[in-house]
């Protein structure tokens, strides 16, 4: 086990996974996707074992079947020889996805996310003060300002918390909607990048002994996912070290690499052979051919996000909780390629005749480029997003809706053109963005006529403090009036906890003059009949074998990491 007993292993990564899915106790023979992990999870476990002193990779947490196999996969981590040497103070270098806002055009101001969650009884104006403070001086992101010379980070301690806080008197209950909706609202209006003004956070007080609600309200360029579930992990902890009478500060761990270190590894990642080894990749996958037809195309003059149709579905738990579990382990993916099956097989029923459909994917961006960075605890937008090519030629068979075998074909396709993307798709943005030459030939093929992003769990169970409140949740990709949208037809999930548990929630919205609303729900209520599908291939299916690995003619060993050659490995046998 190369230092490592086995034994304090398993007891270190079954302490990390309950506390991630907030369940009272995991225990070795428990799997991370059979418990309900997704891949922004999986960067959490792995960032918690780093400070637990192991070194695990997001790949074995998603493929291994249980703790105690990926126990017997850890590795004793190197300390850092300089621990809090990275404060992320000075300048930022605009990563792949901040070069994307500034091409879409439109206020950048209020392009933003915003989360409600509720706060303790005890808390006060003064506490509801020092728990923010602490948590804008741990994260330089949320302190930067945009001047004429670029992005820069400040100081810890140039930001004031009270200055960026509103308290609003609830009167003895929990806001209406309504009243949240009017005060995210005015909020989003006081976020402004080139005056510092990234955060603003409105706490309801319900008065004395009642619990309350806080509205962050954050400029997306410094927040994704991920990033939200750090903010309000701190929130707790820097609550709870207040309460007892603590220095906030020292109850928030620090943050091993900061983003602007990690922008520049991607400025040096984009310059180097491993990178431009993928470009004919990403040449053939925007080639021509694979676009969705609507009325007209897409038109940044007039297709604005505040003017685009909307439809939100909702999967109930009785299906959601299985599919993103249970199914998801039976069929051995995870729950991006059974949610992508799905739609798959909704675009070929959808479109019948297609052949193939370019889709634009998001990623979480936490990736592995080689260099030594723990980005587990880091906030800022991370976000990486890249074309994927679907075909979808015989997947329009009336079996697939019983969960027949053109549903198994449907699930092994989807994974091996998931599976054949280099580098979790990182690459696309760095050459797109960051390299003048690869970068004109991709920005003139056409763009991709649907946008799908899966933001994973959201909230966790119980409705404790510092958790998401059901009732208002959260909005995690909310442009501001005048914003071009990014695509014709577009699809967020995401997954909040129930008293039934566990549902998918879907929201789309199109360009009403590309698409016909009736049109997209069809697509949508189709997604959904497909997911319920697949549940029903997995209960008559034995367990999946492994995925055929790509034609050695597709890959050479620049353009692919380590991780991808063990996968690659593991599936001819060798491992």
């Amino acid at each position: 086990m190369r230092g490592i007993d086995v034994t304090e292993a398993e007891r270190i990564l079954c302490g990390v996974l309950a506390d991630l899915f907030g369940i009272p106790e995991v225990g070795p023979q428990d799997g991370f996707v059979r418990l309900g992990g997704d891949s922004i999870i999986a960067v959490q476990v792995v960032g918690a074992a780093r400070r637990a002193g192991l070194r695990i990779a997001v790949r074995d947490v998603l493929a291994l079947p249980d703790v105690a196999a990926l126990a017997a996969a850890a590795r004793p981590l190197a300390r850092s020889p300089r621990p809090g040497a990275d404060d992320g103070v000075g300048p930022v270098r605009p990563t792949p996805v901040m070069h994307w806002l500034d091409g879409r055009g439109g206020p950048a101001d209020r392009y933003y996310q915003y989360l409600v969650v509720r706060t303790p009884a005890a808390l006060t104006e003064a506490a509801a003060a020092e728990v923010f403070q602490a948590v804008l001086d741990r994260h330089d992101m949320l302190r930067v300002v945009r001047e004429d010379a670029g992005w820069r980070t400040r100081p810890a301690g140039s930001v004031r918390a009270a200055q960026w806080l509103r308290r609003v008197p609830a009167e003895g209950r929990e806001p209406t909607v309504e009243e949240v909706d009017r005060e995210v609202r005015a909020a989003r209006d006081r976020l402004s990048v080139a005056d510092g003004v990234i955060v603003q956070a409105v706490w309801f007080d319900a008065g004395p002994g009642l619990p309350g609600a806080l509205a962050l309200v954050v400029n997306h360029v410094v927040v994704d996912g991920i990033s939200w579930r750090v903010l309000t992990g701190d929130l707790a902890r820097a609550w709870e070290a207040v309460a007892a009478g603590r220095a906030p500060a020292d109850a928030l761990e620090p943050v091993a690499t900061s983003f602007r270190r990690w922008s520049e590894l991607l400025a040096a990642e984009a310059a180097g052979a491993r990178t431009a080894a993928e470009a004919p990749y990403w040449s053939r996958v925007v080639r021509p051919g694979a676009g969705i037809a609507g009325h007209r195309p897409l038109d940044p003059a007039r297709d604005h996000e505040d003017r685009a149709g909307h439809l939100v579905l909702r999967l109930p738990a009785a299906t959601s909780g299985p599919l993103l579990t249970s199914v998801a382990d039976r069929l051995a993916a995870d729950a991006n390629e059974v949610l992508l099956t799905g739609l798959s097989l909704a675009l070929a029923r959808w479109r019948p005749g297609a052949a193939e459909v370019l889709v634009e994917l998001e990623g979480h961006g936490r990736e592995d480029i080689g260099a030594e960075a723990d980005l587990s605890r880091t906030v800022g937008w991370f976000t990486t997003l890249f074309p994927t090519r679907f075909a979808l030629d015989g997947l329009a068979a009336a079996d697939a809706e019983d969960g027949g075998p053109t549903a198994g074909e449907a699930l092994r396709r989807v994974q091996r053109q998931l599976r054949e993307i280099p580098r979790k798709g990182i690459g696309y943005g760095l050459l797109r963005h960051l390299d003048p030459v690869a970068g004109a030939e991709l920005a003139a093929a056409e763009p991709a006529g649907l946008g799908f992003n899966y933001l994973g769990r959201l909230g966790g169970p119980g409705g404790g403090d510092w958790q998401l409140l059901p009732a208002h949740g959260a909005r995690l990709d909310a442009p501001g009036p005048g914003m071009p949208m990014a695509h014709a037809l577009e699809v967020n999930a995401f997954v909040l906890e129930s008293a039934d548990g566990p549902v998918l929630h879907a929201d789309w919205a199109w360009a009403e003059g590309v698409h016909d609303g009736a049109d997209v729900r069809a697509l949508a209520e189709g997604w959904f009949r497909m997911l319920a599908a697949l549940v029903r291939h997995a209960d008559r299916t034995v367990p999946a074998g492994p995925v055929a690995a790509p034609p050695a003619t597709a890959l050479t060993l620049d353009a692919i990491d380590q991780d991808e050659l063990d996968d690659l490995a593991a599936s001819l046998g060798l491992l």
